[in-house]
């Protein structure tokens, strides 16, 4: 039991331990993609930029010179001596006198080639006609030569049409076809195994047929592999297809394939019609071998680009048609025999990630030394841009060599594109930082002005107060004494002024006739009237006195020194002695009756705060509300005053939570227009007219009681309802 529940604990410990881990590593992949996020911006949008321009076509051009310059720059291949040509030189047709030359002559050649057994005999020349005289003899020599290949073009274009191949051979199945494909800019760089005409699908073309022949002996017959392409050997044959290598939707019907020239023009061994007429070559040179016929006279127009053409020189050389069809058979020949490779491509997918790839090297490396100094991260990625961009044509050419051809005019523009586009990037970025910087530090500036102007403020407003409470102190203080020593005499003055009425009453009652001289001081003097009245103006200055002393308490409450350390106060007297001194300003004067004040007291713990520093917030209050009351009833009569007076209330009451003691001074004024109530708090910010008032009343309030006393002080108000301040500071 206790084995089960630690195995039970351990499992538990270890999902909790999985699952941590597993949400701090999906942190940090996001963080890191974040960071990285320009690099993958800029690397996918060029490299779909770059896929995007490629599909259109407009790499076509430069793709396709691209790989006309690997053939040039190839070792030159070894001749292939399976293979000879016989052709019309242009001294042939001077000697021969006509053209085409006659079927005797045709019958003559062929005849003299085949008595010295060739594997296969390849006749690149159309003879859908007789040409006397011979045409017999040619016709006996056609069925005595079962190793004879002839042609017809089976696809006509817009050039030239059909032409169809010599009866004899159709009849025998001896026929061939000898079409060339040809790339819109006159170059022949693909091979038709197949042309494909309509009702004749399976006609090879002429280098296909004597390969195949020449395959024979060898017991290597053709044949499909498992996706129906054809197969000769271990060698498979694929298709062409319209988007292969740097080709963009290319016309890719019949069965084609990218042709592998063994070199340029007269790459092959070649003898004459002459040379095999005046028995002037060797049965070595023929025998065994496949032998082709075809017109290599520039007179007779049989000759095309082919990638060997291009260069710098000033007249391309261009290559015989039975040149090509030697080309075709010579790649059948070595790809089977000698594992010579065939010229093979990516799938697209291949291609186009072969295309992000180069797109990410600059980025990637650029975004990691993007905090170099600046010389130092230029240098270092002009060296990384000229020592990638440099090795993609040498991947190219020995991918060339190992029969792959891959593009690289396309990832060569991604990588320039994708160095100039993270540049811009990582300079905009920069550019971003030092704007962020710049807005940190103009903010920081900002803050520290507003926090010097505002200690700045809160000195003088201190050393003011400190000033004005030292200065109302001493003065409390000092009418303290006198009026102490005058309201303690008077009490003695009321006694002694008793006393003596007394007295003075004593006499009279024992001298009821005093003399005329006293009598008529009496009635100067008024003796009556005074012995009544002066005991009133004892009382009257006793009520005087206690009046002044009120005032005094209220000075010392009001300007009470705050010491280093909050200290538990009644509110309520710190109000009380703010409406002390106010009270003439709330008495009655000639443009209005008394402003009345509401005072509802809830009931208060004592409260722990810098109590003349709050004093000095409710008597801004209350000032700010007399001043409102009259700029507001100097446009109303005094009748309108009367029947809506000018009346402040003044409530204190405790949160729900009992955490904060609340202070609402509320007034039935004019109300303040929302505009305003969003600057009322702001510095130097005041509606008063000038010398009136000098915009640090609220502001200072507010520092007060929400950074002094870390409470909140709002205003509520709307225009017509009057205005109420709440004062709201902690317990």
């Amino acid at each position: 039991m206790i084995k089960h529940s630690s195995a039970k604990l351990f499992k538990q410990f270890l999902g909790r331990l999985s699952f941590k881990n597993c949400h701090i590593l999906a942190s940090q992949i996001k963080k890191v993609a974040w960071e990285w996020r320009g690099v993958a911006l800029v690397t996918s949008g060029v490299a779909g930029i770059t896929i995007a321009i490629r599909m259109f076509g407009w790499f076509q051009p430069s793709e396709l010179a691209a790989l006309d310059l690997r053939f040039r720059l190839r070792p030159q291949e070894p001749t292939d001596n399976r293979i000879l040509l016989v052709s019309v030189e242009e001294s042939d047709l001077a000697k021969l006198g006509q053209w085409p030359f006659s079927d005797a002559t045709l019958a003559e050649l062929i005849e003299r080639i085949k008595q010295k057994r060739p594997k296969a005999i390849g006749l690149d020349l159309y003879r859908n006609l007789p040409v006397k005289p011979g045409y017999k003899e040619l016709v006996k020599v056609f069925k005595s030569t079962p190793n004879l290949i002839g042609i017809q073009k089976a696809i006509g274009d817009k050039y030239i049409s059909a032409i169809a191949p010599s009866p004899v051979l159709a009849e025998l199945g001896q026929v061939s076809a000898n079409d060339i494909i040809v790339d819109s800019d006159g170059v022949v760089r693909r091979a038709v195994l197949f042309p494909m005409p309509e009702g004749n699908e399976g006609l090879p073309t002429l280098g296909l047929a004597v390969a195949m022949l020449y395959l024979k002996e060898r017991r290597i017959t053709p044949k499909a592999d498992k996706n129906g392409f054809l197969q000769l050997g271990k060698t498979v044959f694929t298709p062409f297809e319209k988007n292969d290598g740097g080709y963009v939707r290319a016309d890719a019907g019949s069965y084609q394939i990218l042709l592998n020239f063994r070199g340029p023009a007269r790459t092959f061994v070649t003898v004459s019609v002459m040379d095999i007429l005046q028995n002037r070559v060797s049965s070595n040179l023929i025998r065994d071998r496949i032998v082709l016929i075809g017109a290599k006279a520039n007179s007779l127009n049989d000759v095309f680009y082919t990638p060997y053409s291009g260069g710098f020189s000033s007249s391309p050389v261009r290559t015989s048609g039975v040149e090509i069809q030697a080309n075709i058979a010579s790649q059948i020949l070595s790809s089977v025999l000698d594992d010579r490779p065939l010229i093979q491509v990516w799938p697209e997918l291949l291609e186009n990630l072969w295309i992000l790839v180069w797109a990410g090297i600059i980025p990637v490396f650029a975004w990691k030394w993007r905090h170099n100094p600046g010389n130092f991260f230029i240098g270092k990625v002009t060296a990384l841009i000229l020592l990638v961009g440099t090795s993609i044509l040498p991947i190219g050419y020995f991918s060339f060599l190992a029969g792959w051809w891959i593009p690289v005019v396309s990832p060569l523009l991604a990588l320039l594109s994708s160095a100039i586009a993270i540049g811009s990037y990582i300079y905009v970025s920069k550019l971003h930082e030092l704007n962020t910087m710049l807005d940190r530090s103009v903010k920081d500036l900002e803050h520290a002005l507003e926090k010097l102007q505002r200690s700045q403020l809160q000195l003088v407003n201190s050393e003011k107060m400190s000033a004005l409470g030292q200065l109302v102190s001493g003065v409390a203080h000092e009418i303290n004494n006198p009026i102490g020593f005058v309201s303690g005499n008077l009490t003695h003055m009321q006694e002694y002024i008793q006393d003596l009425i007394e007295h003075l009453k004593l006499y009279q009652e024992k001298f009821p006739n005093p003399g005329t001289e006293i009598a008529e001081n009496a009635t100067e003097i008024d003796l009556e009237y005074t012995l009544e009245d002066l005991p009133n103006i004892i009382t009257s200055t006793q009520v005087g006195m206690n009046r002044i002393k009120e005032i005094s308490v209220s000075l010392r409450t009001f300007s009470r020194s705050d010491t280093a350390n909050k200290v538990a106060c009644n509110i309520h007297d710190g109000i009380d002695s703010t409406l002390m001194i106010l009270k003439h300003r709330l008495k009655a004067n000639s443009h209005r009756p008394d402003i009345q004040v509401i005072k509802e007291y809830g009931k208060l713990p004592a409260v722990s705060c810098y109590l003349g520093q709050l004093n000095q917030v409710i008597m801004n209050l209350l000032s700010n509300a007399i001043d409102a009351f009259d700029d507001f009833n100097q446009q109303r009569s005094l009748d309108e005053i009367k029947a809506n007076p000018n009346i402040i209330i003044i409530r204190t009451e405790i949160s729900e939570d009992n955490s904060m003691v609340a202070i609402r001074i509320k007034d039935n004024g004019p109300g303040i227009p929302e505009s305003v109530q969003q600057k009322i708090f702001e510095q130097l910010f005041t509606t008063k007219g000038v010398g009136k008032g000098t915009g640090l009343g609220l502001s200072i309030s507010r520092q007060i009681v929400e950074e002094t006393h870390k409470g909140k002080l709002t205003c509520i108000s709307a225009p017509g309802k009057g205005a109420e301040f709440v004062i709201e500071i902690p317990i």
